[in-house]
């Protein structure tokens, strides 16, 4: 990674996302900056991370997420709605190294991850519902950059995603304090 690269993933990881809040009111109340519900648990050794959204939306099913996750990430933020299931891993340990050596900030699921021990070893930001040790299937079904609701929010690809300990943010546009 390039270290103009590495100084905007620190520049931005050290927005407190309730900093934002607190400097972004107007934002908060016309509905341009919204907050996920707090049910994501955090893995993944970047515990603040954000980043341009590119959205998926698949069900129990993460061959697209392989195929999104294996282009460059130059940064960006994975949102994956995976309609909530708790039956399967949509992200395991190979897809968390791949994401991390790709250049990608960090992945959202809307449902369960599996190899907690190693996706927790990635320099990756990574939250998801739950953990659950078995795999998804590889039918390959899903759409790509389309609208998913996560979190009690609707997520548009191309919005911006902010995360740290206290939760996670959604903006239509970057941010700054």
């Amino acid at each position: 990674m390039t270290s103009k690269f590495l100084e905007l993933q620190e520049s931005m990881a050290s927005l407190a996302t309730a900093e934002l809040c607190d400097s972004n009111a107007a934002l908060l109340a016309s509905g341009d900056l919204r907050c996920l519900l707090p049910v994501f648990k955090i893995y993944g050794q970047c515990r603040a991370f954000s980043g341009p959204i590119v959205t998926l939306k698949v069900f129990e099913d993460n061959v697209l997420v392989r195929e999104l996750l294996e282009t460059r990430g130059e940064g960006r933020v994975l949102v994956i709605d995976g309609g909530g299931s708790m039956r399967c891993a949509l992200v395991g340990g190979n897809l968390g190294q791949l994401a991390q050596n790709m250049g990608w900030a960090g992945v959202v699921v809307n449902g369960c991850i599996r190899d907690v021990d190693e996706i927790d070893g990635c320099d990756i930001g990574v939250r998801a519902l739950a953990s659950h040790p078995q795999k998804s299937n590889k039918r390959g079904i899903g759409e790509k950059h389309v609208p998913v609701h996560i979190g009690g929010t609707l997520v548009h690809d191309g919005e911006w995603l902010y995360a740290d300990s206290d939760g996670v943010l959604i903006s239509k546009t970057e941010l700054s304090i």
